[in-house]
């Protein structure tokens, strides 16, 4: 290897290992929970295909309200990168927004960016938001 092929390699992997490294700790505030009983779903999304499903969740946890009016949650290890996030209270434990006949949710739900769209659910791009390796915290109120 020359002396050029050595200086780009090692530049190289000094990129990968810092682009690894580039992790941040998301602490999510969930609020308007109304002290009902249930789980919150909170799912991070890298693409617009795959928002809301949250078989397909970059991330996820799902946290016990016992009650509360409000949860934080932390994600630990976020690498960076564009996400938007999508919430909601399982309040009947059936693992699902549950919808009317009519297809509104009859269960809590929120979006990053505090997107509160009106007769639709929200889209990714409204909800996308970027994570740079910087600690963050979010406020998300379910509605």
């Amino acid at each position: 290897m020359t002396q050029k092929s050595y200086l780009l390699t090692g530049i190289a992997s000094l990129l990968v290992h810092i682009g690894a490294s580039a992790q941040a700790i998301y602490k999510i505030k969930l609020t308007n929970l109304e002290n009902k009983k249930g789980d919150v779903y909170i799912g991070w999304y890298t693409n617009s295909s795959d928002f809301m499903k949250p078989a397909k969740a970059t991330l996820a946890k799902i946290v016990p309200v016992n009650g509360k009016g409000e949860v934080t949650v932390t994600f630990d290890k976020v690498p960076s990168g564009k996400y938007a996030i999508s919430a909601f209270l399982d309040e009947n434990g059936d693992k699902d927004l549950n919808l009317s006949f009519f297809g509104k949710p009859v269960e809590k739900y929120g979006f990053s960016n505090s997107i509160r769209p009106s007769m639709r659910p929200a889209f990714f791009s409204e909800a996308a938001f970027d994570v740079n390796g910087k600690n963050g915290e979010m406020t998300i109120e379910l509605k």
